[in-house]
């Protein structure tokens, strides 16, 4: 690690899994900085560019937020769902049978399941263009939403649903708590819709929370966060806040599709390592 002041017990990030093949190359990005001070509290190769599947959503969310405060979207309004949206997987929407829902619900499922189907009609109303655009907006350089979810990604697609780096996705974080992310009212909102994600299986498995209800703090420990998931890619950034301080976060690994297989396969040491470090973070913010 480049740098972990606040747990030196830490062992350094897996960079190579055994498989039945052949060794598993996996890259990290991690980033994780004090809220009060800024201060890098623990760093292995912050800028190295990542998949980051699914983490880009909060730049969707942040830009329709921004349309919302400026009148151009009515976030009681019906979301129009077309049959170019469907997309299997993530998410609650496909599964129901009525598919009738505002936008401001559709945010929420976003936030709470990282629904692929109204993640799609959500940027189909807002344009492609406009939501790849937000991060650049807000700074950051090698961090964006980039596609929406596909269920086949061919060479004519970009690359991944999205990208990012642990120092700009750990900055985007700290800004949304500031209230600087596009505005004071846009950054609540977003927060607001990622209060409510259920998905606990990475750095926030670390924090103990009930991983169904957690709005609020739980234990002293409050939580914001988004995760990625995909064939060889773990992503999860977010805030995390309690009695003794606040951290702002991101840990991402990329490896080889297809090096999954079996009880220890890559996907799962890299899950554990990633609760090792949300343990440092619930050690860290509530002053133990």
């Amino acid at each position: 690690m480049d740098a972990y002041p606040f747990d030196e017990s830490l062992p350094e990030p897996p960079t190579h899994l055994s498989s039945d093949a052949a060794e598993v190359p996996v890259a990290w990005s991690i980033d994780v900085t004090d809220l009060r001070t800024g201060a890098p509290l623990l760093l292995h190769e912050p800028d190295r560019v990542l998949a980051t599947a699914s983490v880009g959503k909060v730049f969707l969310l942040l830009e329709v937020a921004a349309r919302i405060a400026d009148g151009r979207i009515d976030p009681a309004a019906r979301l129009s769902i077309s049959p170019e949206h469907e997309v299997a997987d993530s998410g609650l929407l496909h599964l129901f049978r009525d598919r009738t829902i505002t936008v401001a619900d559709a945010c929420l499922l976003v936030g709470a399941v990282s629904d692929n189907l109204t993640t799609n009609a959500l940027t189909d109303l807002c344009g492609l263009d406009a939501v790849r655009a937000r991060s650049g907006r807000l700074g950051l350089v090698d961090t964006s939403f980039l596609d929406v979810i596909r269920d086949e990604r061919t060479d004519a697609h970009p690359w991944a649903p999205s990208c990012g780096t642990a120092r700009e996705l750990s900055r985007l974080f700290a800004m949304l708590h500031a209230g600087e992310a596009v505005s004071g009212e846009a950054s609540a909102q977003v927060l607001a819709h990622l209060a409510a994600g259920v998905d606990t299986s990475m750095v926030s498995g670390g924090l103990h929370l009930d991983p169904l209800a957690h709005t609020d703090a739980d234990g002293g420990v409050l939580l914001r966060h988004k995760t990625g998931h995909d064939s060889g890619v773990r992503v999860d950034a977010g805030i995390v806040t309690g009695p003794g301080g606040g951290v702002a976060y991101a840990v991402g690994a990329n490896w080889p599709p297809g090096a999954d297989a079996g009880p220890d396969g890559t996907r799962v040491v890299v899950e554990h390592h990633m609760r090792t470090i949300g343990d440092a973070i619930r050690t860290h913010i509530l002053g133990e």
